[in-house]
C-alpha cells in the first residue's frame, strides 16, 4: 500500500493544493491538516509560526506519509529550512516553485508579491528572486483581509472587490507584469484579482506550480501529465481532513471549490506534540 501525501496549512487555503493534487495524481491518498483554531498565521511572530509548523508536521508524521507539503507561504518563508533539517522525509514548500514560475513568466521584469504580513516582512520572496536575477524589480504587499474573506467564502462580491482594489491599487500603479499569489488562500480570489489587475498581468498560482516538484518525490513516479494538466483517471485516492477547530463555514466553503462532498471532518489537538 502506497504511503499518503501529508499537507498542512493554517486553514482551508491549503485545500487549493489538495485540489491540484487530486487533479494531477488522482490515485494518491492525502491527509490534510488545517490549523483553523490558530489562524491566521500571518500576524504571528516567527517563533510562534515555527512552533506551529513543527507541531503540524509531527501530527502528519503519525500517518507515515512519503512527504509533507507545506501548503502555507508563511511557514514556507519562515520555517521550511528548520523543518527540512529536523524531519527525515521530503518537506516541500510552495515558495521556490512560485519564484521559478514568476521568473519564467515575467515579461517586463516587474514582479509583485501579495501575502500575509509575516510572509512579506520575511523578505523571502524578494531575496530568492533577486538571487536568481538581480535586475528584477520586486514589489511586496501584505493583504491581511484576504484570508478572512476566503475563510468566510467571500470569493467575489462588493466587499471582496473593495478589499482587492484597496490593497492592489499600488501594484497596479507600479505596472507589474507578473503577480505571485503568495498565500494558498489567495487562488480562491483569482478571478476577482485578475479582473482588477487586467489582462496584461500574469497571475502565478503556487498551488499549481508546486505539482512538478511533488512529482519528483512520488513513489512510484507518476506517469507524465497529458496536455491540460490532469493525471490519468483511475481510482480516486482517499482524502482525510483533520482540523484543530471545526469552524461553521469550513465544510460549505471547502466543498464549494473542491467540487465534491467532503469526508468526515475530525477535530484534533496538536499543541502538545
Amino acid at each position: 500500500m502506497s504511503k499518503p501525501i501529508g499537507v498542512f496549512d493554517s486553514g482551508l487555503g491549503g485545500l487549493t493544493v489538495v485540489f491540484n493534487l487530486q487533479k494531477s495524481f488522482p490515485g494518491k491518498e492525502i491527509v490534510y491538516f488545517g490549523d483553523t483554531a490558530r489562524l491566521p498565521y500571518g500576524n504571528k511572530s516567527p517563533e510562534t509560526i515555527r512552533n506551529f509548523a513543527r507541531q503540524n508536521t509531527k501530527f502528519l508524521l503519525s500517518f507515515q506519509p512519503e512527504m509533507v507539503v507545506v501548503a502555507c507561504h508563511t511557514v514556507s518563508a519562515l520555517a521550511l529550512k528548520q523543518l527540512k533539517a529536523e524531519f527525515p522525509l521530503p518537506i516541500i514548500g510552495v515558495l521556490s516553485p512560485a519564484v521559478k514560475a514568476a521568473l519564467a513568466k515575467t515579461g517586463n521584469g516587474r514582479i509583485g508579491i501579495i501575502g500575509t504580513i509575516a510572509t512579506v516582512k520575511s523578505n523571502s520572496y524578494p531575496a530568492e528572486i533577486k538571487k536568481a536575477n538581480p535586475k528584477i524589480r520586486v514589489y511586496g504587499l501584505a493583504c491581511p483581509l484576504f484570508v478572512p474573506l476566503v475563510e468566510e467564502g467571500l470569493f467575489s462580491g462588493p466587499l471582496t472587490e473593495t478589499a482587492i482594489a484597496h490593497y492592489l491599487k499600488p501594484l497596479k500603479e507600479k505596472k507589474i507584469g507578473t503577480l505571485i499569489l503568495g498565500c494558498t488562500h489567495y487562488p480562491l480570489l483569482k478571478t476577482a484579482i485578475a479582473g482588477f489587475m487586467g489582462p496584461k498581468v500574469t497571475l502565478v498560482d503556487p498551488s499549481e506550480e508546486v505539482m512538478p516538484e511533488i512529482a519528483l518525490y512520488l513513489t512510484p513516479p507518476p506517469s507524465p501529465l497529458p496536455t491540460g494538466g490532469e493525471g490519468t483517471r483511475g481510482k480516486e485516492g482517499g482524502l482525510r481532513i483533520y482540523l484543530s477547530d471545526i469552524t461553521p463555514n469550513f465544510r460549505k466553503v471547502a466543498a464549494s471549490f473542491l467540487k465534491k462532498r467532503l469526508p468526515r471532518l475530525e477535530k484534533v489537538n496538536v499543541e502538545n506534540l
